[in-house]
């Protein structure tokens, strides 16, 4: 099997971000082409998913350009995965590379059928070791791990995250872990081989400006919906964290 290609996630004009990506995948010999990322400064069809309303319900403020940007940026790989029928490494430019992913990358075939999804960066949160494939395991999260560095995408996967991403109130990364919505389980490999040390400055925070001032509707509408999400966490992993439910020793 021939190891998928990365896909880079870079907006062009980010000429240090490409460098340094662009190095530590040539160290690693591994096949990658750049993604020009979106510009959320920049109008774009897809920007016509974010559902206003619920954004300001539940968040208490709207959408920053970057969070655009990246939103519209992975879905369009998401799409570029399911129209290509095979699968694809997508990872974002300010990341850090582990030498052993080659290694995870030569060990997909023996990665089982149900899985079509699994972030190469590990995050501080609850999760329990659920499936092996070669040399590795992949964790369950318990709990939203967040950020989206880098992960392996199946076409299977791609095509259930696409059939519920038509309204757009989370941030991409928190909407990829709705496990319950979509079918994509939340998985992670540990130990990681993608990391982000934050050597650069967030593009998503717009060259470092604070999120817009959230009012007292807005604080309490973010509690709620912080506590439904913990209610949806835990409703969907009862029957995995009881009974084990999926998952295979390791």
């Amino acid at each position: 099997m021939t190891p998928p290609v990365l896909h880079i996630i870079n907006l062009p004009r980010s000429t240090d971000r490409r460098a340094s990506i662009a190095d530590q995948v040539a160290k690693l010999d591994l096949p990658f082409v750049f993604f020009d990322a979106i510009d959320g400064h920049v109008p774009h069809p897809l920007f016509a998913n974010i559902d206003l309303n619920q954004r300001l319900a539940q968040k208490g403020r709207p959408f920053r350009p970057g969070e655009m940007g990246c939103w519209a940026s992975h879905y369009l790989l998401w799409q570029h995965c399911v129209e290509g029928g095979v699968p694809i490494i997508v990872l974002e430019d300010d990341i850090v590379l582990d030498p052993r992913l080659p290694e995870v990358l030569q060990a997909l075939p023996a990665l089982p059928e149900d899985v079509g999804y699994f972030r190469l960066h590990a995050a501080d949160c609850p999760s329990t070791p659920w499936r092996r494939f070669g040399d590795f395991v992949l964790h369950r999260y318990w709990r939203s791990p967040m950020c989206a560095f880098g992960y392996y995408l199946a076409p299977s996967a791609a095509q259930r995250l696409l059939q519920h991403a038509k309204n757009w109130v989370l941030p991409v990364d928190d909407y990829m872990d709705l496990a319950w919505l979509h079918g994509v389980e939340c998985l992670g490999l540990k130990p990681a081989v993608v990391s982000c040390e934050e050597v650069f400055d967030s593009t998503i925070r717009a060259g470092g400006k604070q999120k817009a001032t959230v009012g007292a509707a807005g604080r309490m509408g973010r509690e709620i919906r912080r506590a439904w999400l913990d209610l949806r966490w835990q409703l969907h992993n009862a029957p995995a964290r009881l009974w084990g439910r999926g998952r295979n020793p390791v």
